[in-house]
């Protein structure tokens, strides 16, 4: 497996543990759909929430704020417009017009040393 794929699953299971143990019901995981992914699917207070993971390599935590590239650039415009469409084609396929939803983002910084993570949650990216 390629290091970034490698960093990217390291992330996605930090998000989802984070997730967990802040009151989230995860629902589903690396949902694909025609248009692309969806890296976590989880439910809190009665809503939807669909949650971008975007992971960097670290040494440490100290400084994370100083880096070059945070994990929220590498949301881009494509990848973004991507995941709106494959949320609501989730929610047509799954059958929930009701429900309220929304896009957070996780970004998780990696010790690829000590494989730990930190994370940085952005709620409510996009809602509807």
């Amino acid at each position: 497996m390629a290091e970034h794929n490698e960093i990217g699953k390291i992330g996605e299971n930090i998000a989802k543990t984070f997730l967990m143990k802040h009151g989230f019901s995860v629902i589903e995981t690396n949902y694909r759909t025609h248009y692309g992914e969806i890296d976590i699917v989880a439910k809190k207070d009665n809503k939807i929430r669909f949650v971008e993971v975007k992971s960097v390599k670290v040494k440490n935590f100290l400084n994370i704020e100083k880096l070059h590239v945070k994990p929220e650039d590498n949301l881009t415009k494509n990848k973004w417009s991507k995941l709106i469409v494959s949320s609501e084609t989730y929610l047509r396929h799954k059958n929930i017009n009701k429900m309220k939803w929304q896009l957070d983002l996780a970004c998780i910084y990696v010790n690829t040393g000590t494989r730990e993570g930190k994370v940085v949650f952005l709620e409510n990216i996009h809602k509807e």
